[in-house]
C-alpha cells in the first residue's frame, strides 16, 4: 500500500508545482481533469460496479447507518460552530461541508481496490454512490446555499443544479435499475483500471487547488490546527467509523470496506462548493490538508505493521 502514499504525495506535489509555474495552464488542466472524471471516469466506474453489486440486507442497513451518522456528525459540527467556536455563518457552513463530504472516489476506491476483493470493491462503489454522492449533491450545496455569503439562487437552485447536471448521479441510478447483464464482465477490468487512474488524477487536482489557495493567502503552509479543524478531523475520520463499529459489534454485519470508506479524508469538492456558495475557503482547504495527512500517515503505519507481522 506504500505506492498509494507515494502516488498521493507525488501527484499533489506535481499539481502544486504546475500551479506555481503557470497558473492559467494549471487551472485549465484542473478543469479538463475534473470534467473527465465527472463525465467519463466516475460515471463509468459507478455504472459497471453498481450494476454488478450484490448487497445483503446487512450491507443495505449499514449504508443507512453510515448516511445517518454523517448527518449527525454534520449536526454536531453545526452546534460546535454556533456554540463554543463562535464561527461566522460561512465558517460554520465550511465546517459542516468538510465534515459530511469525504474523498471516497479519488482516494477511497483506489485504496479499497488495493486492499479488498472485486466483490468488496463493488460494495465500496455503492457506498460512494449512495452515501457520499447524496452528501455532495444534496447536503453540501444545501448547506452552502444556507450559510455561504454568495448563496446564488438559494437552496432550490443549488439542488436543481446538483441533481440535473450531475452525470455520476444518473450513472448510479442506471446501475441500480438495469440487470447485471447490461454491465458485462468484460467491463470490470477496465473499470478497475479507471479506479486506479482516479488516484493520481484526483490528487493532481488537489495539488493545483491547494497551491492556488496558498498563493492567494487562503491556505497557510502548513495550515494551523485550530479547534474547528481538529473537530472536523475527528468527526470526518473517526465518528462514523466508530458508529459503524459499534453497530457491527451489536446489531448487523457491516461490510469491511464500509469502515475504510467512512474514514476517508475531506474531499476536494468542498473547495468547489465553497467557491460556488461563498463558504470559508481557509477552513475547507485546511481540512483537506490535515485529513489527507492523517490518512497518509495511517496508511504508512498500517503498511509497516503488516510488513513486520
Amino acid at each position: 500500500m506504500l505506492w498509494i502514499v507515494l502516488t498521493v504525495i507525488v501527484a499533489t506535489a506535481v499539481g502544486v508545482a504546475v500551479e506555481r509555474r503557470d497558473n492559467a495552464r494549471a487551472h485549465t488542466a484542473r478543469l479538463v481533469l475534473l470534467q473527465a472524471m465527472l463525465w467519463v471516469i466516475v460515471p463509468f466506474v459507478a455504472y459497471v460496479n453498481i450494476a454488478r453489486a450484490h448487497l445483503s440486507v446487512d450491507a443495505t442497513l449499514s449504508l443507512a447507518v453510515a448516511a445517518a451518522s454523517i448527518v449527525v456528525a454534520g449536526t454536531i459540527m453545526w452546534r460546535l460552530g454556533r456554540g463554543p467556536f463562535a464561527l461566522p455563518d460561512a465558517s460554520v457552513g465550511a465546517g459542516i461541508v468538510s465534515t459530511i463530504q469525504s474523498n471516497t472516489a479519488y482516494f477511497g476506491l483506489p485504496l479499497i481496490a488495493a486492499l479488498f476483493s472485486h466483490a468488496e470493491l463493488s460494495q465500496a462503489v455503492v457506498y460512494d454512490g449512495l452515501v457520499s454522492l447524496p452528501m455532495f449533491v444534496i447536503g453540501s450545496y444545501s448547506v452552502g446555499a444556507r450559510l455561504g455569503h454568495a448563496r446564488e439562487g438559494g437552496v432550490r437552485e443549488q439542488l436543481r443544479t446538483g441533481l440535473l447536471r450531475n452525470p455520476v448521479l444518473w450513472a448510479v441510478i442506471a446501475g441500480l435499475l438495469v440487470p447485471e447483464a447490461w454491465a458485462p464482465e468484460a467491463l470490470v477490468t477496465p473499470s478497475h483500471v479507471a479506479i486506479y487512474a482516479l488516484l493520481p488524477l484526483g490528487f493532481f487536482v488537489v495539488g493545483v487547488t491547494l497551491g492556488d489557495e496558498a498563493k492567494d493567502g487562503t491556505l497557510g503552509v502548513p495550515p494551523p490546527l485550530t479547534p474547528p479543524i481538529a473537530a472536523v478531523v475527528l468527526l470526518r475520520m473517526a465518528f462514523v467509523p466508530l458508529v459503524l463499529f459499534v453497530v457491527g459489534l451489536t446489531l448487523i454485519d457491516v461490510p469491511a470496506p464500509f469502515y475504510v470508506m467512512a474514514a476517508m479524508p475531506v474531499g476536494v469538492n468542498t473547495v468547489l462548493v465553497g467557491h460556488a456558495t461563498g463558504l470559508d475557503l481557509r477552513l475547507t482547504s485546511s481540512a483537506i490538508a490535515w485529513t489527507t495527512v492523517v490518512a497518509l500517515v495511517g496508511i504508512a503505519v498500517l503498511t509497516l505493521v503488516r510488513a513486520v507481522i
